[in-house]
This record gives C-alpha cells, sequence and structure tokens, in this order.
C-alpha cells in the first residue's frame, strides 16, 4: 500500500463549493459539528483516503466487521451553495504526514474547484467553559473582513489562537499558497482528553448558519447534550461514593510493625 490512497466514489460538477473540514481534535468540537451536518444533508461521498500514516489498526464495527481508518469528502447542495465535507476519526499526527495529508487534500478541492475552506477546531480550557467563545484566523485580509460581516459571534483575537496544529491549521496555510481563502473557527472547550464537547460543536454550527445560510434545526443536539450531561453527572456520583468507600477502607486499615 502506498503512503496515501485516494479512492475516488463520484466525480460531481460544482460551483465554487466551500470546504467544511470536521476531523478529531480536542474535544472533537468539528467532527461533532460536520458529522451533524453529514447526518443532516445526507451528502454524497466523492472520495476515500486510506494511509499507513493513520493509526496502525483496523476498527471493528456493529457486525463484528473490520474497517480500515479513512478520512472521506462529501458534497451536497444547500440552498444556492455547493459544500464539500471532510470528515473521518482520524487524521496524521506526526508532522511531516499532517503536511502531506493537509496538502493533499488542498489539491483534491482544488481539482473540485474550491476557492474558499473553513476549518474547525477547539482550543483547550482547564474547565468546562459555561458559554464558549469561538475565534477566528483567515488566511487572508479579505476573508477575514468578509467573515466579521456575516457572523459577530467569531472573535479574532491573536493571544487565544496563535498556533492551529493539524490539518486544521495546515489548509489554511497550504491553501493560502494555492488561492484557496479560508477561516478557521476555534472554539473554547474543556481540554480533557475523555471530553466530548457536544455544546462547544454546537456553537460552531450556530456560527455556520450566520457564514453559510444554512437552514438546520440544533434541537436533536439539544437532546444529546442533556442526555451527555446526565450520563456524565451519573458517572461523577458513582466516582464520588467509590473514592469515599476507599477512603473509608483505607482509613480502617491497621499495620502491625
Amino acid at each position: 500500500m502506498e503512503r496515501y490512497l485516494v479512492k475516488k466514489i463520484n466525480s460531481p460538477k460544482l460551483k465554487n463549493p466551500i470546504l467544511i473540514e470536521g476531523l478529531p481534535g480536542v474535544g472533537n468540537v468539528g467532527k461533532i459539528a460536520v458529522d451533524f451536518l453529514i447526518d443532516k444533508f445526507e451528502p454524497t461521498p466523492v472520495c476515500e483516503i486510506y494511509s499507513t500514516s493513520f493509526p496502525h489498526s483496523v476498527f471493528v464495527n456493529d457486525s463484528n466487521l473490520v474497517e480500515m481508518p479513512v478520512v472521506k469528502i462529501y458534497s451536497v447542495k444547500v440552498g444556492d451553495k455547493d459544500l464539500l465535507l471532510l470528515a473521518g476519526d482520524v487524521q496524521p499526527v506526526d508532522e511531516e504526514a499532517s503536511y502531506q495529508f493537509s496538502n493533499l487534500i488542498v489539491e483534491t478541492i482544488k481539482k473540485l474547484g474550491c476557492k474558499e475552506m473553513i476549518t474547525l477546531g477547539g482550543i483547550g480550557t482547564m474547565s468546562e467553559p459555561k458559554n464558549p467563545k469561538i475565534y477566528g484566523a483567515a488566511n487572508s485580509k479579505e476573508i477575514k473582513a468578509e467573515f466579521s460581516k456575516r457572523s459577530e459571534g467569531i472573535i479574532f483575537n491573536k493571544t487565544k489562537a496563535d498556533a492551529i496544529v493539524g490539518a486544521t491549521g495546515l489548509l489554511l496555510g497550504i491553501g493560502k499558497l494555492n488561492d484557496i481563502e479560508g477561516v478557521g473557527l476555534i472554539v473554547e472547550t474543556f481540554g480533557h482528553q475523555f471530553h466530548i464537547g457536544l455544546k462547544e460543536a454546537k456553537e460552531l454550527l450556530k456560527v455556520l448558519k450566520d457564514l453559510l445560510g444554512l437552514d438546520i434545526d440544533l434541537k436533536e443536539l439539544d437532546e444529546e447534550i442533556v442526555q451527555e450531561e446526565k450520563e456524565r453527572e451519573k458517572g461523577n456520583k458513582v466516582l464520588t461514593k467509590t473514592v469515599k468507600r476507599m477512603s473509608g477502607k483505607a482509613g480502617d486499615m491497621s499495620y502491625i510493625g
């Protein structure tokens, strides 16, 4: 197998499509947001990307069948806009592979006529933010000004988004070299490795609604947020009881010496 294998599925005819990237990252906020759009709009798969730079494992699905780690590009027409959605459960972690992967994505979407992109990611905080803020980073002054007009929910503040790692950042940089304008939307999210940023992903989707005029109902996501909070609260209670019980046992121990 070569370093990258691109399996073409469809060759859609698109007019100035806009890429929205949502790969795994801090809080998985971008992934959750793009996966929500995929469930909502049921887009058409354009291609699948396999790579030896992805984790050296396979996923086992509910039918006990193995699936290779894969990143997919989808296309869908929403209103008068053609969108490309970049989604997957993995992305390269080492630096060289991340550059190669991002360059491959840019080459692929450029062939599809893409001239604008939006990447989604999270910035870790020490605790779960009650009102997550979204910080923006653009690869041109023009698109920064344009996006500032379209949505008041983006804060262009260098002190909060001074570095964006992985595909979320590199796509913007390599995109600039290929005349593709773009903005990265980075939302505050709890930096714990097991945190699922549903609430923060919802904030990203709100901004995407403003930027692209998307007709999406976020009530379904609200239900998931409530359910996730209930499960987390239940888990915290169990953990607290366990700690108290173990502390009590430790206090009852006696030693002979």
